[in-house]
Parts: C-alpha cells; structure tokens; sequence
C-alpha cells in the first residue's frame, strides 16, 4: 500500500510539471512536404510522437506474442501433462501403499501414458500385481521397465528377485540377484541381502547360508532377530541332514560357536536327539546341550 500511495504521488507531481511546462509553451512547428504545409503547436507534436511511439510498442508486442503463441500453447500442454502425470503417480504410490492394488496399477498405467516417470510407474504396477498375487500381469509390467528407463535395470532384477522367492523359485531367485549385483553399484542393498538370504534357505544351502549371515551380521538394515532366525534355521537343517548319524550329528553339534547357540536351537537339537539311538556319541552332544544351556 505504501508503495502504491509513493507512486501515485510521484506520477501526480511529474503530471502536474509537464501540464505547466505546456501551458507556458506557445512554441510551434511547421510541417513542409511540397506544395503541403501543416503547422501545428509543439505541445501536440511532442504528444503525437509519444502516442505513435507508445502504439507502435503495443504493436510489436501483440505481433511477437501472436508469433510465440503456438510455443506457448505446446509449453502450457506439456506443463499440464506432467502436472496430471505427476498426480498420477503419487496417487498410485499413495494407493499401493494403502493397499489398494488394482486401483494403484490404474493410476501407475496412467501415469505411465502421460509419460511421467514411466520407469518407475513400472515398478509401482508390478509391486501392486505382486500384492495381488498376479505374476502374469506383475510379469509384463516389469518387461516394461528397460524399454521405458535404461537406468533401472537393477531396480527391476531386485523386484524380479522378490517376487520369484515369493513363489518358491528360488534358483531362478539366485540367478537374478547375481545379475542385480553385476549391475548395481558396490555394496549389496538390504532388501537384495535379505532376498539372497530367503532364498538360500528355500535352497537348503545351509553352509551358504551360516557364510552369509556371518559376514553381514554387523551389516545395518537386517535385525539381528532375523539374523538369528537364518542361522537357526542353517543349523537345524545341517543337524537334520546328519541325524541319521549320531556320530556326525554330535560333532557338528559341539562345533556351533557358543554365541549362535540360542534357546530354540538346543531344544530343537535335544527333541531330535531324543528319537535318536542312545550311544557314545549322543551322550556327548546332550552333555554339550546341557553345558550350554548353564
């Protein structure tokens, strides 16, 4: 407000100086073109100069915004369709987040069309055809995301990954992952530990497993509750494979570093020792159980 009222203030007091100036003006000009003469006051000379001046500048500008209007509209179209993309997007990561899986795989398409982000709308669609159980459609989306964004092909064979353990196909899960890792960065993320990890399970490579968990067990991201539930899990498939003998079961079992020897691991170990056949050795690895358990 203040800075209108100086304006107009200092508009006023310019009008009233030139309106005095005029007024004491009694100057004229002549205008000669051949036999023509045109004589006018140099007051409306000065006036007709600023109004053709001011008209022309008017003029040009309507002729370059008429020359500039189709850029213009492509630029408004362009801005207004990433501007639905974007809420596209956002509504189908907002939807997959809810839950609401067939709706986000809509809004996901839809984004896609409008070519925002279609990589990553790629992604989303396929978590949410994965939530609905849909491998097929989960399968296509996914087949879309190289085509769509080069840059995400890691980002894809991570997704694959999880979704092959989900479905009990654990080798083909293995054989992603390693492909993920040849083209991801150095350093394995957490979720692609965690898969690598569900996977050897549901392969039975227990040794693969205990290797795994020992060398990321200080690792950020995995608990150490889940840690511990791969190494029990390693072990007990290690103790069933040798039950048959009590000889190899007990030395395995005395061999388990004191640190992995949780409460569930030695009661499962006692359960099976127990419908084993009672020896030498079998003493020896529930004298080992009964140590541990102090």
């Amino acid at each position: 407000m203040r800075k209108w009222l100086i304006w107009g203030l200092g508009l006023g007091t310019l009008a009233v100086v030139i309106a005095d100036l005029m007024a004491r003006n009694d100057g004229y000009a002549l205008v000669v073109l051949s036999d023509w003469r045109v004589e006018m006051s140099l007051n409306f000379l000065v006036l007709a100069i600023i109004a053709t001046l001011v008209a022309g500048a008017v003029l040009l500008k309507l002729i370059q915004g008429a020359l500039h209007l189709p850029a213009s509209l492509l630029r408004f179209r362009a801005l207004r369709r990433q501007r639905k993309g974007e809420q596209a997007f956002l509504s189908a990561l907002r939807l997959l987040l809810e839950g609401r899986f067939e709706m986000a795989i809509k809004s996901a398409e839809r984004a896609r069309k409008l070519s925002f982000a279609p990589g990553y709308a790629d992604l989303l669609a396929a978590r949410a055809a994965q939530g609905l159980d849909d491998a097929d459609r989960a399968a296509v989306w996914l087949g879309r995301v190289d085509a769509d964004d080069a840059t995400l092909g890691a980002a894809r064979l991570e997704q694959e990954a999880e979704m092959l353990v989900a479905r009990r196909q654990y080798e083909p899960a293995l054989q992603v992952l390693n492909l993920a890792h040849q083209q991801s960065r150095p350093g394995r993320s957490t979720a692609s530990l965690r898969t690598e990890l569900r996977a050897l399970l549901g392969t039975e490579r227990w040794e693969d497993v205990l290797w795994q968990v020992r060398e990321i067990k200080a690792r950020d991201g995995l608990s150490e509750g889940f840690l511990a539930s791969c190494r029990r899990q390693a072990h007990l498939g290690n103790l069933r494979h040798y039950r048959s003998d009590s000889e190899r079961f007990s030395m395995y079992l005395t061999q388990i570093p004191h640190a992995e020897c949780d409460a569930d691991l030695l009661d499962a170990a006692d359960a099976m020792l127990s419908r084993m056949t009672a020896d030498s050795w079998t003493a020896k690895a529930r004298e080992f159980i009964d140590a541990q358990k102090r």
